[in-house]
């Protein structure tokens, strides 16, 4: 994503693992690449920033970081709710890509269904920590500010006919 390199991402994922994955973010994010159409608010998954990828087992976790701007605010200066869905679901499907991708499976999907809490608003400048777990922290604190919960359907086999 925008400065970051993915050697300077943290944990135990390979450094080809990492590249691979930021590629692979950027492209359903944000439309790098050669693509029919622009994804829904690309201008704002643009500024997340992978700063972490662990797998461990069956098991992977993708760490975000993103700050708030104007763009992602509703008219009270504080991020919207659907800007934080939509942070919320990119990274958790994002897991489920870098399983995929280390275990040899299409990891890939879509939402099914999302619970989501909200804790405390979020004002406008504020960096938030973003985990595959539907959490989302201030960074500074620590403190939880919004959780969710989230079902995705893996939708990538092909039927050839």
């Amino acid at each position: 994503m925008p400065g970051i390199s993915a050697v300077q991402i943290a944990r135990n994922v390979s450094a080809a693992q990492k590249q691979l994955n930021t590629n692979i973010l950027v492209y359903f994010t944000t439309g790098s690449g050669h693509i029919l159409f622009l994804p829904f608010v690309s201008n704002i998954a643009c500024w997340l920033r992978i700063v972490a990828l662990d797998m461990w087992g069956d098991a992977a976790e993708i760490g975000l970081e993103i700050t708030v701007t104007e763009s992602m605010c509703n008219v009270y200066g504080t991020m919207h709710s659907r800007c934080a869905a939509y942070i919320l679901d990119g990274s958790s499907v994002t897991a489920g890509v870098l399983l995929g991708l280390a275990k040899g499976f299409d990891g890939t999907g879509v939402s099914q269904s999302m619970n989501v809490h909200w804790h405390h608003p979020i004002p406008l400048g504020v960096t938030l920590s973003i985990t595959t777990r539907c959490e989302m922290y201030e960074k500074s604190t620590r403190k939880l500010i919004v959780s969710g919960m989230q079902a995705f359907l893996n939708a990538g086999y092909v039927v050839k006919l």
